[in-house]
């Protein structure tokens, strides 16, 4: 049998050995007592470490040196920093450059103890400097709201939900050779079959939901979403005794001019919205939801999707779900006018 190493030993060993010492047995004896391949000078150098530390746990090592220096560790961080999309290697080529040589690992060690661990971008609208304006300024006016006043708005939205919607990250366990196994893979259609739906909310209550059949125009919206949707869904949600504030999006048929007007013919007050902005509409994370629900049960076709989105619609959303959505935009409008107008986490 091999010597067992110093470091192997079990604290109970460890403390046998110290006793038999203090009981007056010699290296040796103890070494012959234990067994185990414990040896006389390990016995030797357990004793001589308890009597200085009082303790009998192995005493920490030095380690490997570091193959960088903390300024260079600095220096990797602030590289990755100023190119967030600079890979290891592209970091290893530039430290190379000033006589520093390390490898990728050790590149990505010194990120990822730095705080920077490599994950998948967030996709947002783009937002040129104009649009960032007016976020900023929308978000400026409104972050002093009260939460009675986000309580008057109806937010709306339309949305695209398909067939072969996403239902979130998943995987799928494989053995080599089975990634194409129809069990294994995750089907996607060149054109899903695929429904438009327009649909609104409040802190009161979802509204009536449309599902919108083409592309629409300033007429349509009026005759098929205003009309018939918007407005029982206000009665539903305010029964006429508060005035509330619509919001939409600029979209060219809900800005044309016919809708202006009939927005004024009908006392509806419009909220100012600035463009590319999800992230100020609470109605989104519905969207989110909706999707997901409406991908759990399997549509195989158009009028089955339409009625598993009408489900959904109805009976996953909670009230609880919308105050919260609506508590959120106090807290929306400061992130954006944080963030200088640029996308925020919502």
């Amino acid at each position: 049998m091999g010597k067992v190493k110093r470091a192997d030993w079990s604290p109970k060993k460890r403390a046998t050995a110290v006793t038999l010492r203090n009981e007056g047995y010699s290296y040796q004896q103890i070494s012959r007592k234990i067994g185990q391949g414990v040896t006389a000078s390990g016995v030797r150098k357990l004793c001589v470490r308890f009597a200085e530390t009082g303790s009998i746990a192995t005493a920490s090592g030095k380690g490997r040196k570091r193959s960088t220096s903390k300024k260079t560790d600095r220096r990797i961080c602030r590289l990755s920093l100023q190119n967030r999309r600079a890979t290891a290697r592209d970091i290893v080529k530039v430290l190379s450059e000033s006589g520093v040589n390390v490898s990728d690992r050790t590149v990505r060690r010194r990120l990822v103890s730095g705080g920077l661990k490599a994950r998948i971008p967030r996709k947002k609208p783009f937002l040129n400097p104009a649009q960032r304006k007016k976020r900023l300024l929308w978000a400026k006016n409104h972050v002093s709201w009260t939460l009675d006043d986000w309580k008057k708005v109806i937010w709306s939205d339309e949305t695209r939900i398909s067939i072969f919607g996403s239902d979130g990250v998943f995987y799928v366990r494989r053995r080599p050779g089975e990634e194409c196994l129809p069990e294994c893979l995750l089907p996607t259609m060149k054109h899903p079959v695929a429904v438009m739906i327009w649909g609104c909310m409040s802190w009161n209550g979802i509204g009536r939901m449309q599902v919108v059949n083409g592309t629409l125009n300033a007429a349509r919206y009026i005759d098929e979403v205003l009309v018939p949707k918007l407005l029982p869904s206000a009665r539903d949600m305010f029964h006429d005794e508060v005035d509330f504030i619509f919001q939409q999006d600029g979209a060219p048929c809900h800005t044309a001019k016919k809708c202006m007007n009939w927005f004024r013919d009908s006392n509806i007050e419009l909220l100012s919205w600035p463009g590319n902005s999800p992230d100020l509409n609470p109605i989104e994370n519905l969207w989110s939801r909706l999707k997901k629900a409406v991908a759990e049960k399997h549509p195989s076709n158009k009028q089955q999707l339409i009625e598993a989105i009408i489900q959904s619609w109805y009976h996953i959303i909670t009230p609880e779900n919308l105050r919260k959505l609506v508590e959120s935009m106090p807290s929306r409008c400061k992130a954006v006018v944080a963030a200088r107008g640029y996308p925020t986490r919502y």
